[in-house]
């Protein structure tokens, strides 16, 4: 079979009608629209700070602290001695509750007389026991348990009768109401005039830098740990600077222990820790009260608290 083979002129040729084909495509692409590429944006670390926002930064419900505004009652050692006590009940009863009448008098304070000015409330307490500062086992005051309210009715005073043929005189007690009763009042419990309702916003704000606070004891219980929404005693008052409002951050108390895998048995002194944050909202001249609005373990006796 003859084998074709292309002339000089056929070469020519073919090689012009590739050139002429790059060149078409040539054409085409550059008269084609351009496409931007998109900006390269170059980033680096930089530092950014901005303040962290207070740890509580509106007003306490007041239905978490309602019952303690009235209840908490620190007095020295002479008022309470002095505070009237309940003498008598009607028909002889041992126990009272609220709307029953007793009978109260002073024996060592200003007798019970009623005021031209209003209503004379008290509050009714037994069993006040010393509060006691942790480091230096110093009496701060006594906190008189509540255990309800009540209000005078008529004055304390005497009256001459005839006893025997005979003129003696009588001590009259004061006729008072129980108007509440968080247990049953008897006779022996005493009488402190009630202080006014607080029904200002309590808003909260960080303490003084530098103020500081121990827990006394956790109120209203006989136990020694404390959590959230509970109340607790501080070994410092308004004149340590510590106001309603104050915000402080609880730090555990620091434990002492032994590391058991050291033969010796090296002492070790924990590290003491943040474990939450209370609210100061009633404040005595020595003592005050804290609520719990944030623990992560529990609050125990003997911890501190601090400037947050």
């Amino acid at each position: 079979m003859p084998i074709w083979t292309p002339t000089r002129g056929a070469l020519h040729l073919f090689v012009a009608v590739l050139l002429a084909s790059a060149g078409t495509a040539q054409a085409q692409t550059d008269t084609a629209p351009s496409v931007d590429a998109p900006p390269t944006e170059h980033l680096s670390p930089r530092e950014r700070s901005e303040p962290l926002p207070p740890p509580l930064t509106s007003a306490i419900k007041r239905n978490l602290i309602e019952p303690f505004l009235a209840e908490p009652m620190v007095i020295d050692e002479a008022a309470v001695l002095a505070a009237p006590r309940i003498v008598a009940t009607q028909e002889g009863r041992v126990l009272l509750s609220r709307g029953d009448r007793a009978y109260a008098r002073s024996t060592m304070g200003e007798p019970l007389e009623l005021s031209a000015l209003g209503e004379q409330r008290f509050s009714v307490f037994r069993n006040a026991r010393p509060l006691k500062d942790p480091g230096t086992g110093a009496a701060l005051g006594f906190e008189a348990q509540f255990i309800g309210s009540a209000v005078l009715l008529g004055s304390e005073g005497s009256e001459t009768i005839q006893e025997d043929g005979k003129e003696v005189q009588r001590a009259v007690p004061a006729a008072i109401l129980i108007t509440s009763a968080k247990e049953e009042i008897r006779t022996g419990d005493r009488l402190l005039v009630r202080a006014p309702e607080r029904r200002d916003p309590l808003v909260p704000h960080p303490a003084t830098p530098g103020t500081a606070a121990q827990v006394i004891s956790v109120y209203g219980s006989a136990a020694i740990n404390a959590g959230s929404n509970q109340v607790v005693v501080l070994n410092r008052g308004s004149a340590d600077g510590l106001a309603p409002g104050h915000v402080m951050a609880i730090q555990k108390r620091r434990v002492q222990t032994t590391e058991k895998s050291d033969p010796t048995r090296t002492p070790l002194l924990l590290p003491e820790e943040r474990n939450g944050l209370a609210m100061v909202f009633l404040s005595f001249e020595k003592v005050a009260y804290a609520l719990v609005v944030q623990v992560t373990d529990s609050v125990r006796v003997g911890d501190r608290l601090t400037a947050p």
